[in-house]
């Protein structure tokens, strides 16, 4: 599963590092305009769209990019039996979240762009089934990750506090 969601997070991440330098509207090529080689929209009335728009994709970027890295973490992991109570589960749910952040923002930012080139349609019709259906994958992948890790650590702070009171009992024995 790690090997298909490390390919995943890649091209998500190369999406975004494109559509970083692709801008709608594109690049002004104007020599003697004073604003040559800045976006077009930069200083327009939809300024405030573009850097809406770079926002997003940055933000996706960054997520894709420490997925990627998570990933490669758990990959290039020892697999002792230590690291499947807590190192592994932890990377595994760290990776998923910023997979998950990662591709909201990707989405976010496509329907900026079309918000931005004056595409009309209903957002509402395609993000919210986007994002619910997004979700539902998220939760249902994470879920058992989470309920293990959970009774892992409600288990060890039972644990050790057995073990407290019987070192306890132990030393009032002896003095």
């Amino acid at each position: 599963m790690n090997s298909g969601l490390l390919l995943t997070s890649a091209l998500i991440g190369t999406v975004n590092y494109a559509a970083v330098f692709t801008i709608p509207g594109g690049i002004d090529q104007d020599r003697k305009s004073p604003y040559f080689s800045h976006p077009i929209l930069y200083h327009s009335p939809r300024e405030k769209d573009l850097l809406l728009f770079l926002w997003y994709t940055g933000v996706g970027l960054f997520s894709a990019l420490l997925a990627l890295v998570a990933m490669v973490a758990i990959q290039l992991s020892r697999f002792c039996s230590n690291d499947f109570y807590m190192a592994l589960p932890f990377r595994f749910v760290a990776a998923l979240t910023s997979l998950f952040v990662s591709t909201v923002f990707t989405i976010t930012a496509c329907f900026k762009a079309y918000n931005i080139l004056d595409i009309k349609f209903n957002i509402n019709v395609f993000m919210g089934p986007a994002f619910y259906v997004l979700c539902l994958v998220y939760f249902d992948t994470v879920y058992l990750t989470l309920n293990y890790m959970y009774f892992a650590l409600r288990c060890s702070f039972s644990y050790k506090g057995q073990e407290m009171s019987e070192t306890s009992e132990l030393l009032g024995r002896v003095f």
